[in-house]
């Protein structure tokens, strides 16, 4: 089934459940996919609605941290967006523990040969092409740690 379709149903149980959470959650996603479907003029695909998602998802993580700063005043919004995330990360595929990514770093490092951090980006690149479920600020990280 495809992932739009899913989101579909799952908009539709929450209209019949009245979960008004889920609802805004799914609404600002279909939202932003047809923004994206328009400015790209294409069929809305799998790739585009994970896509999509993964940059909701990621744009939100950072909203969280900066509710989070703002002590009480941004708790019930940080928790609202928490959910979203939550709920909306089960379409996307599991990520990667950092324990994997660093196995996967180092494959690359051994395949590049000798690498110094001016190719830190070069060995970024070719990390995030391994494969679905690599978060790119862990590979960031354990990159400028082994070149460094």
């Amino acid at each position: 089934m495809a992932i739009l379709d899913e989101l579909n149903g799952a908009l539709k149980e929450a209209m019949k459940t009245k979960d008004k959470p889920k609802l805004d959650a799914i609404r600002q996603v279909k939202s932003e996919i047809e923004e994206k479907r328009a400015e790209k003029g294409e069929d809305i695909t799998d790739e585009l609605v994970l896509g999509v998602i993964k940059s909701y998802v990621k744009k939100m993580t950072k909203a969280v941290e900066e509710y989070k700063t703002l002590g009480d005043r941004g708790t019930e919004m940080a928790e609202k967006i928490q959910f979203e995330i939550d709920f909306l990360s089960g379409w996307l595929p599991e990520q990667l523990s950092d324990e994997d990514v660093e196995k996967i770093v180092d494959e690359v490092l051994s395949e590049m040969g000798d690498v110094d951090i001016s190719q830190m980006g070069k060995v970024i690149g070719a990390v995030m092409a391994k494969g679905d479920g690599i978060d790119g600020g862990a590979v960031s990280k354990i990159v400028k740690e082994k070149l460094s």
